[in-house]
């Protein structure tokens, strides 16, 4: 399974069958938001709670076969985490189906979008068919709205699994692969710039800073990727992800990092005004790899980082595509009005930049509700329960795909349920929602 997302399957026929309850589905049973705990029967969904953190991680054993115990209980030391943040089915007090929300905030252009990770999605095989994950889904929505997170991502090799819960594909993963001897071939603290000579060391504790204004510099920018406090970049080293964190110095002061493992370098970051801070890095990762002998190195980075050039400079290829060893990266909207005004923001900054007449208006529809985007310098606003002249309509799948550019809107007007009302509405959104790189690293994907 990936670290992020879900691993749902099929019941295991070869498992003997056992009596089990009539399942309910909650989201049917009350009119109103379900409040937790919801019992019917002798099936119960509750938060979780520190008492339900063994039996959790037996549940997850048994469905999974992992994580191993390290692992689990470094994710309960995630400075962000909370028990209650997983979702659990309960039979008879035991639980059956589990899901885990992690809380994170993204990128989005200028703006910052709330998210949940949605991991470790999954039932006991005698239990599985019967609505448990999904019912765990529906309150996952719930949830999200609940605590003002208006955006989710996912990792999936059953994608058919979420498609009819709103779920969209979107966010593929890049990487570039190159041979280690065609990489860049630098002798270390050889090459002299006007502030000393340019060294590639293993990281020190007391560096934090200068690696976490580095990835600032690297990744404002990348829609996706994840916002970082101290205590997460902490939390984040102590994971113990990559076997070794370079960075690059010129003289004292630190240019670059690179964290890596064997042969994959999962993020790299450098001050975009020391080109040569780049290339020291991948020397070292060349001589690392031809040490060990690896034949050909990964690089983990959106499509626009200048290490994506380096390694097609150096023969290599790129690998821009949905699916990656099985898995899709899927993303929902469970809060539509939520994220608009979220991004609202970013969305006047496009209007502004593309030089449009002011106000832009654009109605969005989807499941039966309307919202208004006005761009209008000050007084932009997103109104909920109206429309004007220019207005889409899309499904909450098409609608994600959109609205996190990973589609254009002329690419998605052959989807199932999409209208146009004028061609100055997919004149609007085209300005709006143009497709650009959806990212996040490896470091992050690991706990969502």
């Amino acid at each position: 399974m990936s670290s992020v997302g879900s691993s749902w399957s099929s019941a295991d026929s070869s498992r003997p069958a056992r009596r089990v309850p009539r399942m309910v589905d909650p989201m049917k049973a009350l009119s109103s938001a379900v409040r937790l705990p919801f019992r019917r029967g002798s099936v119960e969904y509750s938060l979780g709670t520190e008492a339900d953190h063994e039996a959790v991680y037996q549940t997850l054993l048994h469905v999974f076969h992992g994580p191993d115990r390290e692992s689990f209980l470094g994710a309960l030391s995630d400075p962000a985490y909370r028990p209650e943040q997983r979702l659990l089915a309960k039979v008879d007090g035991r639980v059956v189906s589990h899901a885990h929300l992690t809380e994170r905030e993204v990128r989005y252009g200028c703006a910052r979008v709330p998210i949940n990770g949605v991991m470790w999605v999954g039932t006991l095989p005698e239990f599985r068919g019967l609505g448990f994950a999904q019912n765990l889904m529906r309150l996952a929505d719930e949830r999200a709205r609940a605590t003002g997170h208006v955006l989710q991502a996912l990792t999936t090799g059953m994608p058919q699994f979420y498609r009819p819960l709103g779920w969209g594909v979107c966010g593929r993963q890049t990487y570039a692969q190159a041979l280690s001897r065609n990489l860049p071939q630098v002798i270390d603290g050889l090459i002299e710039g006007r502030a000393g000579f340019w060294h590639v060391r293993p990281w020190r504790q007391v560096e934090l800073a200068d690696l976490m204004s580095l990835y600032e510099m690297q990744y404002a920018q990348v829609t996706g990727s994840v916002i970082r406090s101290e205590e997460y970049w902490r939390w984040l080293i102590g994971r113990r992800y990559a076997h070794v964190i370079w960075v690059v110095c010129q003289g004292e002061t630190v240019r670059g990092y690179a964290f890596v493992k064997d042969h994959k370098i999962l993020e790299i970051a450098s001050d975009p005004a020391h080109p040569q801070a780049l290339r020291s890095l991948l020397g070292r990762v060349r001589a690392e790899a031809l040490e060990r002998a690896y034949p050909q190195v990964t690089v983990h980075a959106p499509v626009d980082h200048p290490v994506i050039e380096a390694f097609l400079s150096a023969s290599g290829r790129l690998i821009d595509q949905d699916i990656v060893d099985s898995a899709l990266s899927m993303y929902h909207i469970p809060d539509a009005g939520g994220f608009l005004k979220c991004i609202l923001p970013e969305l006047s900054r496009r209007a502004s930049a593309a030089g449009c007449a002011l106000p832009l208006e654009l109605g969005i529809t989807t499941d039966d509700h309307r919202w208004l985007i006005h761009i209008e310098g000050k007084n932009s606003r997103i109104e909920p329960d109206k429309l004007s002249r220019r207005h889409l309509t899309l499904s909450p799948q098409t609608l994600v795909r959109l609205l996190m550019g990973h589609t254009s809107v002329d690419s998605t007007t052959g989807d199932e349920g999409f209208v146009a009302s004028t061609a100055t509405a997919l004149d609007a959104a085209r300005i709006l929602f143009p497709v650009q790189p959806i990212w996040r690293s490896p470091l992050d994907a690991a706990t969502a």
